[in-house]
């Protein structure tokens, strides 16, 4: 998958030990057979850990792949990210990094920044935008620590983040021309059904938590399709690309299933008209599937 290749695209190292303003942390990237008891062992081997919650579906009880992690200092948190962050645990490489919730709470004014080098970390994020005074910067991360690339930045006032489009957008970064706009409400972003597409509907689709993707590649298989769309930060429930009956042979389309129609709006959002295998996909709700 050229998009996502894994050597292409490091995981975000941290540059130095930066104590968090939270001693809790997000562990992503998790075996779905690991326990809070297992992962509070692993994690005990460098501080002092309070609780550790593996998050689950309330409906299923099964595992969401991520976990977070209280120390009982953020001196101790900061310690966590150095060593644990990119080490294997289960045979899988963790993703550790500052709990952002009681972030996404603050509020503020959003601006968006695509384009990004995969490289980009949000200390250089920081560097790149400080003349503008964010009050947040966050490069978006997949489950297991790699780049989206594209961050998110956070401003006090609109003023502050205006000036800061008006600066930054069309910059060359690293090569890369920034794209860096006001970042737009998920019920904002929900693409519309054009008039010349099946059906010709002019409002948009109605979500449901199947994706139908087509434009996929003759050889992409289930697993290409899996991979990819892990990407979007929720891990499907099941990626099927559809074949012929009678000799096997890729149809050129597929089904991505999620738990639930916000996870599978994010990642049409994020992954619509994006590489697989050298193709752009088309993602849009698959219409066969009530969301009631």
């Amino acid at each position: 998958m050229a998009a996502y290749n894994d050597e292409a695209v490091p995981v975000q190292q941290p540059s130095a030990i930066q104590v968090p303003s939270t001693a809790t942390l997000f562990v992503g990237n998790l075996a779905w057979s690991t326990t809070s008891e297992d992962l509070k062992k692993y994690c005990a081997a460098v501080g002092n850990v309070l609780s550790v919650e593996v998050q689950s579906h309330a409906d299923t009880g099964r595992s969401k792949g991520w976990a977070l992690v209280t120390y009982s200092t953020s001196e101790e948190a900061a310690v966590a990210i150095t060593q644990l962050h990119g080490h294997d645990f289960n045979d899988r490489p963790l993703n550790v990094r500052v709990d952002r919730s009681n972030v996404e709470q603050m509020g503020g004014t959003l601006v968006f920044v695509g384009n990004l080098p995969w490289s980009t970390t949000n200390e250089q994020l920081l560097e790149l935008f400080g003349q503008f005074n964010p009050f947040d910067v966050n490069v978006k991360t997949t489950m297991n620590g790699r780049s989206r690339g594209f961050a998110i930045v956070r401003f006090d006032t609109p003023e502050r983040a205006e000036v800061a489009i008006g600066t930054m957008q069309g910059f060359i970064f690293e090569g890369r021309t920034l794209d860096v706009r006001i970042d737009r409400p998920l019920t904002d972003r929900r693409p519309k059904r054009a008039a010349n597409e099946e059906g010709g509907a002019e409002d948009a689709q109605e979500p449901t938590n199947t994706l139908f993707v087509t434009n996929l590649d003759w050889k992409s298989t289930d697993d290409d399709l899996f991979q990819h769309f892990s990407q979007a930060g929720s891990t499907p429930t099941s990626a099927a690309v559809q074949k012929n009956e009678a000799n096997g042979r890729s149809k050129g389309w597929g089904l991505v299933m999620y738990e639930t129609p916000e996870e599978a709006t994010s990642a049409m959002v994020q992954l619509n008209n994006t590489d697989l295998d050298s193709r752009k996909i088309r993602v849009r709700f698959d219409k066969n599937v009530s969301s009631s």
